[in-house]
């Protein structure tokens, strides 16, 4: 940084900067507008109405609601529903019919997907491909004892067929 003393007629001293010195404060100013409009925006998220507000709130001709609970375990339940809201898929389980690789996994996929929906019209399958695996899926079941049903039916048709873990099930696809 540049820095110059000037004196001015009383004898006081003025600093005189470079202009790369005051570009540098005008970004500390910008950067700390950017910082309160974050915190301004999380605390408006914060201050949204929450299940017990809506609970507890009091409407003329209906009843009230009060809800005795610690603070602490308001904010989890708080924070669990704010991170469901961003979230839109949940940890569940699919049936496995298929997996393969090489060069006729593609065709081989096509062919199982068919067959079950020839045999199970109604049941929504899915054809995945996350390299080198191709993989064939039924279902969507948030957990493991509602796929064994299904398990069951199909077994007969697709003898190696499984239940397996799915991290990526969209709300609306569970029955």
């Amino acid at each position: 940084m540049d820095f110059r003393k000037i004196f001015s007629d009383k004898g006081e001293i003025i600093f005189k900067t470079s202009f790369n010195y005051i570009h540098m404060i005008n970004r500390g100013f910008k950067l700390c507008l950017f910082v309160m409009l974050i915190f301004s925006t999380i605390n408006v998220l914060a201050q949204e109405e929450t299940v017990f507000s809506k609970l507890s709130k009091h409407s003329l001709g209906q009843g009230e609601v009060v809800i005795h609970q610690s603070k602490v375990l308001e904010e989890m339940i708080t924070n669990f529903a704010a991170r469901n809201k961003v979230s839109s898929k949940v940890e569940g389980y699919r049936i496995q019919l298929f997996s393969g690789t090489g060069a006729s996994a593609k065709k081989q996929s096509q062919e199982v997907k068919t067959k079950m929906l020839d045999y199970f019209p109604y049941e929504s399958v899915s054809v995945e491909y996350n390299a080198p695996f191709w993989r064939v899926r039924t279902g969507a079941f948030r957990h493991k004892h509602e796929a064994l049903p299904l398990l069951r039916k199909i077994k007969s048709s697709f003898p190696n067929c499984y239940v397996v873990k799915d991290n990526g099930i969209r709300l609306s696809e569970l029955k």
